[in-house]
């Protein structure tokens, strides 16, 4: 887990990541990605922003970067395909 001041940071080392990680010979990687407000104690993250991350993570393929509508929508100069409405388990509303 990492945790980035810019969403649009975080999409882009998202992104570097899937392409590299089958180059240096790890398993492809598949990652979520949500902004917003998290909890700091002792030396890990929490909170609804963590779990929301984790969900789009399970949703994301092999060499895909799975990001929310809010990350879309603030990380400006990127492009995006629309998955559609996605359900992730455990997550209300």
């Amino acid at each position: 887990m990492f945790h980035f001041r810019d969403p649009a940071h975080a999409v882009q080392a998202g992104l570097d990541m899937v392409k590299q990680a089958p180059a240096i010979g790890l398993p492809p990687a598949h990652i979520g990605i949500h902004a917003g407000p998290v909890i700091f104690r002792d030396g890990d993250v929490y909170g609804r922003t963590v779990n929301l991350a984790s969900r789009l993570s399970s949703v994301a393929q092999a060499g895909e970067v799975v990001v929310s509508e809010d990350v879309a929508q603030c990380a400006d100069g990127l492009s995006y395909e629309d998955m559609g409405q996605v359900v992730l388990i455990g997550v209300m509303g």
